[in-house]
């Protein structure tokens, strides 16, 4: 991905695999290979970059 396509995903809604509701990824963490995702009540989580959305853990919901 080029620089371009990685900060066009910070805000984005994703819908997690095994969780109920949704969240939105707050920050790339490209030297840790981590993309971080906030969820309600301020609980943030770490998930594997881009394994994660590439084994479709992460599915973006792009807006317009």
């Amino acid at each position: 991905m080029s620089w371009s396509n990685e900060t066009r995903l910070i805000g984005e809604r994703v819908k997690v695999e095994n969780e109920k509701g949704f969240g939105v990824i707050t920050r790339i963490d490209m030297e840790r290979g981590l993309i971080y995702v906030l969820y309600k009540r301020m609980r943030e989580e770490a998930y594997p970059y881009p394994e994660a959305i590439d084994q479709q853990k992460l599915r973006i919901e792009m807006r317009k």
